[in-house]
């Protein structure tokens, strides 16, 4: 199996742009922001940061929707953080830049190595990656400092969006066979990868899991029984909800190693009660505002600042 290297970041943004690589680059002025000037060899190297609990693919996966005005609507407001850091004082060092990155290889199990041969792949560099978490830092240690102001919910506003939102907490529950690679072995990824090819040349799953899984579960052939989706890590959640019944799917990393899921049956979705899904209301709700507030406060930046935009 052709090994692939999936870098989940769990950082508010990231995603890096790299715009047409077969044209000739033509290093011209397209905007100015205040005293800032950006050129096109600028914003083809521009690296962006974006919101979700995701997965860092190829550059241009993310891109791919996206007009080239609202890319560079969202270069623009990385050239605004930066100067309101800047004229705040609020800055990065490269020791925190990089315990992010050791952070995001050790999540994944993957070596400093692997890491830059994915993003070489991705055709971004080293340093743009590295400026890329550096932004992400940035803004979100400039917004603590702006939007400093406590988000406070009642109660009745809790239950508000509780009744209003219900799809969000409908429970489904997956009945779940697994094989885990203990993050402990040094050979982990060989380990891994050798299931997977066993798996896709026919061997039973049950044999595959008895075999070689360091879960519990392996004397049961890996079947771990039904699982709530709200309880699996993101990663694995994602990776099952992906699955038919009786497929299985790729060598999926988390913190404690490398799993590779198998979905034999779901059973019907019901709302959780309002009590266990509170806090994640909460949490969503705070996201919501703090979004909201980084909205209008990017707003009112842009309109004290000088832009202009020559493309």
């Amino acid at each position: 199996m052709k090994r692939t290297v999936k870098i989940i970041i769990t950082l508010v943004f990231i995603a890096i742009t790299c715009m047409s690589t077969h044209a000739e680059v033509v290093d011209r002025v397209i905007a100015i922001v205040n005293d800032d000037i950006i050129t096109m060899k600028d914003f083809e190297a521009f690296v962006k940061v974006e919101r979700k609990t995701t997965k860092y693919t190829s550059i241009d996966e993310y891109f791919r929707n996206l007009q080239i005005k609202q890319k560079l609507e969202a270069y623009v407001e990385g050239v605004l953080i930066k100067q309101q850091a800047k004229r705040m004082g609020v800055v990065v060092t490269d020791q925190e830049v990089g315990k992010v990155i050791e952070g995001i290889q050790k999540q994944n199990l993957i070596t400093d190595a692997e890491l830059k041969e994915q993003l070489r792949k991705d055709n971004v560099t080293y340093e743009q990656f590295r400026e890329g978490i550096k932004l992400n830092i940035l803004r979100t240690r400039l917004l603590m400092r702006v939007l400093s102001t406590e988000v406070n919910i009642t109660e009745n506003a809790l239950k508000s969006y509780y009744d209003s939102h219900q799809e969000y907490f409908m429970d489904e529950e997956f009945h779940i066979q697994q094989i885990f690679i203990s993050g402990q072995h040094k050979d982990i990824r060989e380990r891994a990868e050798k299931a997977y090819k066993q798996l896709t040349t026919g061997t039973p799953f049950a044999e595959v899991a008895r075999n070689v899984s360091d879960d519990p579960s392996a004397r049961q052939g890996g079947d771990i029984g039904f699982v709530k989706k709200s309880d699996l890590l993101p990663t694995l959640r994602e990776a099952v909800m992906a699955l038919q019944p009786g497929s299985f799917s790729i060598v999926v990393p988390t913190p404690y190693g490398l799993h590779i899921l198998k979905l034999i049956e779901v059973k019907q979705a019901q709302v959780l009660p309002y009590e266990e899904v509170k806090k994640g209301i909460g949490e969503r709700m705070m996201m919501e505002e703090s979004n909201k507030r980084y909205r209008d406060y990017i707003d009112k930046v842009k309109r004290s600042s000088y832009i202009e935009v020559k493309i």
